[in-house]
């Protein structure tokens, strides 16, 4: 079971790093709009960060397949939520944004829940 929950989190990092790469893209070519139409697509696959974005979130799904075929899904899925705490530290970190305390209280709420969670399914 400890392979399974660290597989899960190599896929949860895997998310994040997608998400990352996305938004370093969408920064490189100043956003783009659905009113852009065909261009907008096309100009989104012609960016690398895009593509290694998308290439993360592939191999992310997948292993997440394996991941769900072997947990509860009301175990697994809540893991997901460690996604927001490596977000808020990306966008501090990398992105420079600022963190209030809400936001460390929200995600410290996250942590305790996925413990309690992780724990539960260790325990039966």
């Amino acid at each position: 079971m400890i392979g399974t929950f660290l597989l899960g989190l190599v896929s949860i990092m895997l998310l994040s790093a997608g998400q990352t790469s996305l938004k370093f893209g969408l920064n490189a070519i100043d956003g783009v709009s659905l009113s852009d139409g065909l261009a907008g697509v096309f100009k989104l696959f012609q960016t690398p960060w895009i593509i290694v974005g998308f290439a993360c979130y592939g191999v992310s799904a997948i292993l997440w397949l394996d991941v769900l075929s072997k947990l509860d899904f009301s175990l697994a899925f809540p893991m997901v939520g460690l996604t927001y705490v490596f977000t808020l530290l990306i966008g501090r970190f990398f992105f420079g944004e600022t963190i209030g305390w809400e936001r460390m209280i929200g995600v410290g709420l996250i942590i305790f829940g996925i413990f309690f969670l992780v724990r539960s399914g260790a325990s039966g």
